[in-house]
């Protein structure tokens, strides 16, 4: 009687676990994998998302530099053509001066 019961509450335990083990495979599994998989289509969304904004931003403060850079570069350019004017005008005066000097000396 007593091997008869535990005979039975084996195998019911037996079937339990096989039922388990079925539910896991082929209910649980690709339920936890479709959660997992949208998990993770969403981290890459937020990820390309991040990108394009940083992508974005760089390439904002690429062109604020950019355009830094040339107005930089167009006012040293104004001030190394005064600059150039300037010493001519004093060569010319110094020409002037030397060609006076000269002709006085004469």
């Amino acid at each position: 009687m007593k091997r008869n019961r535990l005979d039975m509450t084996v195998l019911i335990l037996g079937i339990a676990c096989i039922g388990l083990l079925t539910v896991n495979r082929y209910i649980l599994r690709p339920l936890w994998r479709s959660e997992v998989r949208t998990e993770m289509r969403q981290v890459k969304k937020d990820i390309r998302k991040d990108l394009k904004e940083s992508k974005g931003e760089v390439k904002e403060a690429s062109k604020e530099m950019k355009d830094e850079l040339n107005g930089r570069r167009k006012e040293s350019k104004l001030e190394l053509k005064e600059t150039q004017k300037e010493v001519k005008e004093e060569i010319k005066e110094v020409k002037n001066d030397l060609k006076e000097a000269l002709e006085l000396s004469y």
